[in-house]
């Protein structure tokens, strides 16, 4: 196209476009929104709608996607349909914009001229760099070489959520792995030394981000990728050596789990009739031996004295002993916590024997001594465990990521009972929870009224049983159509895609709904490799 003599090279610049995008998904949302506008404007300044329309309505072939584009497109049709269904037409609006990446990537990618391997490959490596930047600026918050304001792990991540950043830093490794192993690639030297040391520090940074769903998914896909490639080998010396080096690490990691429950509960030795009713003040204890709470194997609701924490702790800080600490926690209790997590007592005599680095960490909000190791992946299955424990006992799940998802999924079932058919609508689900928390009179308070963060759940729950057969029928049909189990790359994302969704809904936000639309439009609908080509794919990888 021309424009004041000026000759457009579309293909270029949506190539372009593609590479500003996979960019920008990991270190910027504003630029990310900028790559979808240029990629917008170029494919309009394109024109040819009529060569365009016939991409769209051909069946697909090798080179087309075809019907397919409409078909995967019906997931945004049918949250625009559950309008119907919808009161709160503010929120639906506000939901159909974000959607509505589901309609750009695979228009746009699936009726443009299709893309090489090697073409797809520098797509890769580009956003691979700009993850290992991000993962790189992250770390440097962590080792505090950069002043950013976190309470936890999960906020060394400056531009997204850690969840989505670990699928990012997952389809970065699995997509590298192929790069660095496919026989239809090629690579020099320098590359293939460049790209193992991209996958290694991926590796090392998604163990440092914490994110169990990042991790889970990480050994699940390389379990499935192994296992399928070992299937594969022809010769049977390294095919049994790769299925022996499964099963081994599948049970090393078995018997760290088990070995990290039973640790968790060898309880200290007390007999509850003979405990001490007095400190050494002079003044008498309090034991709840009917809680059961536990920190280190230690009890935590025995030999305690308030007065005595309240006159001691005052001494030693200005956060008031019924204040609250730095993650918005009543410190009075990550005191109580922390001083048995030491096996002290709550007392005087306890309190005396914190040390300067003690009080800032309970100032903090750390709970337990252990959590300061935070490079140690143990800190993080105690506090998974803690979590579960104090969850089946009793206690109040707000501020507990793991229980107050399952508060989260027990709601959501109650909605989907009253709903089954044609759930509440594109707009209506927070409401909808709102109103079922109150109805429960559910012990999370007002601010984590949330929704499922499982996204099978939040999709039955808002279009019901028949929408959600349809909509995962958009889903799926345009792979079987497409023979994408036959291409690598397509199923690790979709894998992963899928993985996280049960933990996380991941089409509810822009970087959650643009990772889905964009692999799966350039995976699928982007490439030119045919499908007796995709055989051979499998079967190198």
């Amino acid at each position: 196209m021309r424009i004041f003599n000026i000759t457009f090279n579309h293909f270029k610049l949506y190539y372009f476009g593609l590479i500003l995008t996979a960019i920008c998904l990991p270190v910027s949302k504003f630029a990310l929104s900028v790559s979808m506008i240029f990629l917008i404007s170029n494919w309009i300044l394109e024109w040819d709608f009529k060569r365009k329309w016939k991409e769209i309505k051909a069946n697909p072939s090798a080179e087309r996607a075809g019907k397919s584009i409409l078909i995967f497109t019906g997931i945004f049709l049918i949250h625009l349909l559950w309008l119907i269904n919808t009161s709160n037409f503010k929120y639906a609006f506000h939901d159909l914009g974000n959607k509505a990446i589901l309609l750009l990537f695979p228009i746009i990618i699936g009726t443009s001229q299709k893309l090489s391997i090697q073409q797809i490959k520098r797509i890769l490596i580009w956003f691979s760099l700009a993850l290992v930047v991000s993962t790189i600026i992250s770390t440097l918050i962590l080792v505090e070489e950069i002043d950013y304001p976190i309470q936890n792990i999960r906020n060394i991540s400056p531009f997204m959520s850690h969840i989505r950043l670990s699928l990012l830093i997952n389809i970065s490794i699995f997509s590298l792995g192929y790069i660095l192993f496919s026989k239809r690639i090629k690579n020099t030297k320098f590359e293939l030394v460049t790209y193992f040391i991209f996958i290694v520090w991926l590796i090392i940074f998604l163990y440092l981000l914490k994110s169990f769903t990042g991790i889970s998914i990480f050994f699940i896909t390389l379990f499935l990728v192994l296992g399928f490639v070992s299937f594969k080998i022809q010769d049977i010396i390294p095919k049994l050596f790769l299925q022996v080096s499964l099963i081994t690490i599948f049970l090393l990691i078995a018997s760290f789990l088990t070995h990290s429950v039973s640790k968790f509960y060898s309880k200290e030795n007390v007999d509850f009739d003979n405990l001490e009713n007095y400190t050494q003040s002079g003044n008498l204890y309090e034991h709840y031996k009917e809680k059961g709470q536990l920190e280190n194997g230690n009890y935590v609701w025995i030999y305690v004295c308030q007065n005595e924490l309240e006159n001691e702790w005052s001494k030693i800080s200005s956060i008031s002993y019924k204040g609250k600490d730095q993650r918005g926690q009543e410190i009075k209790y990550t005191l109580i916590r922390y001083l048995t997590s030491k096996d002290y007592k709550k007392d005087s005599v306890g309190v005396s024997k914190l040390s300067s680095h003690d009080i800032r960490n309970i100032e903090s909000g750390m709970a337990n001594y252990i959590y300061e190791n935070k490079y140690a992946i143990y800190p993080k299955i105690y506090e998974a465990i803690w979590q579960i424990d104090v969850y089946r006992k009793g206690f109040n799940p707000a501020g507990n990521s793991i229980t107050q998802r399952v508060e989260f999924v027990k709601t959501a079932l109650y909605i989907i009972k009253d709903n089954f058919w044609f759930g509440v609508g594109t707009g209506d689900v927070q409401d909808s929870f709102d109103r079922q928390y109150e109805l429960n009179n559910n012990q999370l308070p007002k601010r984590n009224w949330l929704r499922a963060h499982n996204q099978y759940i939040t999709f039955l729950l808002t279009f019901g049983f028949i929408g959600f057969i349809l909509l995962f029928f958009s889903m799926l049909y345009p792979v079987f159509k497409h023979k994408g189990f036959y291409n690598y790359l397509f199923m690790v994302f979709f894998i992963i895609a899928l993985l996280s969704f049960i933990n996380e809904d991941t089409l509810e936000t822009q970087i959650g709904i643009t990772f889905f639309s964009y692999f799966y439009s350039l995976f699928l609908f982007g490439s030119k490799m045919n499908l007796k080509n995709e055989e051979d794919y499998v079967q190198e990888s």
